[in-house]
């Protein structure tokens, strides 16, 4: 679409981080959801609720475009109309499989989908967001402001605004964090290192990859053993994310020929802004790196304590933000093209990782009515050799989300490892 003198808002350098992901195949830089209800939403007020919603996340109605110089999001005047629509069916689950891997195109936008998918008188919310827009946190924000106007308009008929503050989509940039740190902190992030794990192909995992078939790939840890697992953790001093990657590190170490496991660990950045400050819709994420001895004979309670030495000793790091401020930094002082240059060589993502995305909280997220029986948000879709798997909690119950482009045989492969990764956690005697 076509907008006469459009709005146009600068792109940041996670935007661009993030475009350049998906152009050097790593992954679609999409982000996916799902809100299972319990009855029917409103189509009109679905609209109306995510049209308010446009002052505080613009980019969703733009088109992103770059050219040697610069990159900017240009407004397309797409509408909610365009972003949401209605699917019936009598096969919940195919259909949301197919309405998840759908990919917008950000060079002409809309930047978001939402499909309704009803059966029998339920619906499915499929979202598909760009991540170049926001991360995983800053994507459930999203989901919680979208459930609060649908549910204000439902039970205000006659409202044209919502009376509430929304966040500032000024706020989207990474030195909201710099900014919120005195000299001292600031110092440690200049004279950390960037990580330098050498990977090679013995950090793959045997998947052939097919970057025309993507597919999303679910597995549950029901509420009693993610208490028993939680509790488990806890009192060997350790956090449910720990054990996350305890899980991950028995199963690497199963089909992994390597001295290192190494894995990438995605965690909000928010914990480092001001209490009380409320950044905009967008993406402020930091990375942990998890790099433990690879076991020769896996035991969760052996991972356990590996991963939790070293997890600890990076939660009290702030190196893993040095990638963000060299990020910015060559950003803001190169011409786009050497910039988009230099990324690959300052965020060198390992092969394999976890991002927990957390809890996700039911009460935000009914829509008028209708409540959430489940959901789940997952990330970007990888192609081979990366791979990641996606976590998040709901009603005390754990989903774990496994997205790629693959074969039949990598889903069947991907399937069975996840199932055994799972395996690893204790139980209850």
């Amino acid at each position: 679409m076509s907008v006469s003198n459009p709005t146009v808002y600068p792109a940041e350098s996670a935007d661009v981080k993030h475009f350049t992901s998906g152009q050097q195949k790593r992954n679609d830089h999409f982000l996916h959801a799902a809100v299972q209800l319990n009855g029917e939403s409103d189509i009109d007020l679905l609209n109306k609720a995510l049209t308010a919603l446009f002052p505080a996340v613009p980019l969703l109605t733009c088109r992103f475009e770059a050219d040697r110089n610069k990159a900017e999001w240009i407004d397309a005047g797409w509408t909610a109309e365009d972003m949401i629509h209605l699917v019936e069916t009598d096969d919940r689950e195919q259909a949301l499989q197919a309405h998840l891997v759908i990919k917008p195109d950000e060079l002409k936008g809309p930047q978001a989908r939402i499909t309704v998918i009803r059966e029998s008188g339920k619906d499915t919310l499929a979202f598909v967001f760009n991540h170049m827009i926001c991360d995983g946190g800053g994507f459930r924000d999203f989901l919680y402001l979208f459930s609060r106007s649908y549910t204000y308009f439902a039970n205000h008929p006659s409202a044209r605004r919502l009376p509430f503050v929304l966040p500032d989509p000024e706020k989207r940039g990474i030195n909201q964090v710099f900014d919120a740190l005195d000299s001292n902190q600031m110092d440690e992030i200049w004279h950390a290192d960037l990580h330098s794990y050498a990977q090679t192909e013995k950090d793959h995992l045997p998947l052939t990859g097919d970057a025309e078939r993507p597919f999303i790939i679910h597995h549950k840890v029901d509420r009693n053993r993610f208490k028993w697992v939680k509790d488990y953790a806890r009192k060997r001093g350790a956090t449910i994310n720990d054990a996350l990657f305890a899980v991950y590190v028995c199963a690497l170490s199963e089909v992994l020929p390597v001295d290192t496991i190494v894995l990438d660990c995605p965690v909000n950045a928010r914990a480092y802004l001001p209490e009380g400050a409320v950044p905009g819709i967008c993406n402020l994420t930091s990375n942990y790196i998890c790099a433990v001895p690879r076991l020769e004979k896996p035991s969760f309670d052996d991972a356990l304590k590996q991963v939790k030495q070293v997890m600890d000793k990076e939660k009290e790091s702030l190196a893993p933000l040095k990638v963000y401020w060299e990020l910015e930094d060559v950003y803001h002082k190169q011409p786009l093209e050497e910039a988009v240059k230099a990324f690959p060589k300052i965020y060198r993502i390992p092969i394999n990782g976890m991002t927990n995305i957390g809890i996700l909280d039911p009460a935000q997220l009914s829509f008028g009515s209708g409540q959430a029986v489940d959901a789940f948000i997952s990330g970007s879709i990888k192609y081979a050799p990366y791979f990641q798997v996606a976590v998040t909690t709901f009603n005390g119950e754990m989903t774990f989300s496994t997205n790629f482009h693959g074969t039949d045989q990598d889903h069947l492969w991907l399937d069975r490892f996840v199932d055994r990764m799972i395996g690893f956690f204790p139980s209850p005697e």
